[in-house]
């Protein structure tokens, strides 16, 4: 079973869990806010950004929720990843962005850098092991709205000192999986460990900037993310 299956299996069995509440539970609203460190993992295609750019980006997360019930949240979130950067010299037929090195323009020597920012909702699931325990399973399915920038420069060719920018931008709203554990230290700090699967896959990007009309059009190929975090929340 794939980690989006297994978090959307997981989704749906809190939410019947949620379902078997008791009416006049729906009202013991709660707001909270938190903050997440985390590490995203992001492949590329091969050819379509893999030989470019770092796979792993720390990032950060902060948030704010409201908690329904006992077993029911809403939260709404930010999410920013930091500038990683990564130098790289490609030869002769090699793919850079899906175009291939041509040897009249080997060795070529890129620097690249990416960045992913966006907002998200989501709807979250809690289950508790037994009536008042500190400890709860999450479960929670959503939507981001990411702005990914990626920017390839070209260094050197052939030798040549060179200083050409080609910057890929893209706005996509993509779903959003996750689970993990929430522990209440006491009635108002808790800590969180969760894993998140991000559609980053259907974040194509291409650039028509028209800085070199003769060349081929720049084309990166993320795969689907996977974000691991540890944090901390504050119940109201």
């Amino acid at each position: 079973m794939n980690k989006k299956t297994a978090c959307g299996a997981l989704v749906m069995a809190l939410a019947a869990n949620s379902a078997a509440a008791h009416i006049p539970e729906w009202f013991e609203l709660k707001p909270y806010v938190g903050a997440d460190a985390q590490v995203r993992r992001m492949d590329f295609k091969g050819g379509f950004g893999d030989n470019l750019f770092q796979h792993h980006s720390p990032q950060g997360n902060v948030y704010a929720g409201l908690k329904l019930n006992s077993r029911v949240g809403i939260e709404f979130g930010y999410e920013s990843t930091t500038t990683r950067i990564r130098a790289v010299t490609l030869g002769t037929g090699d793919l850079a962005s899906g175009a291939p090195v041509s040897a009249s323009a080997s060795p070529v020597v890129f620097k690249s850098k990416a960045k992913i920012k966006g907002p998200h909702a989501d709807l979250v699931g809690f289950y508790s092991f037994y009536e008042d325990s500190p400890l709860q399973l999450m479960a929670s399915m959503g939507a981001s709205f990411f702005k990914g920038t990626f920017e390839r420069r070209t260094l050197q060719a052939n030798g040549i000192p060179k200083s050409t920018v080609r910057t890929l931008s893209r706005h996509k709203i993509l779903l959003r999986l996750g689970g993990g554990l929430q522990y209440m230290l006491d009635e108002h700090f808790g800590l969180r460990a969760n894993i998140g699967w991000v559609g980053t896959g259907k974040m194509v990007l291409l650039v028509k900037d028209g800085l070199m009309p003769n060349a081929p059009t720049p084309e990166l190929k993320p795969k689907n993310s996977t974000v691991y975090g540890l944090g901390g929340l504050w119940v109201f």
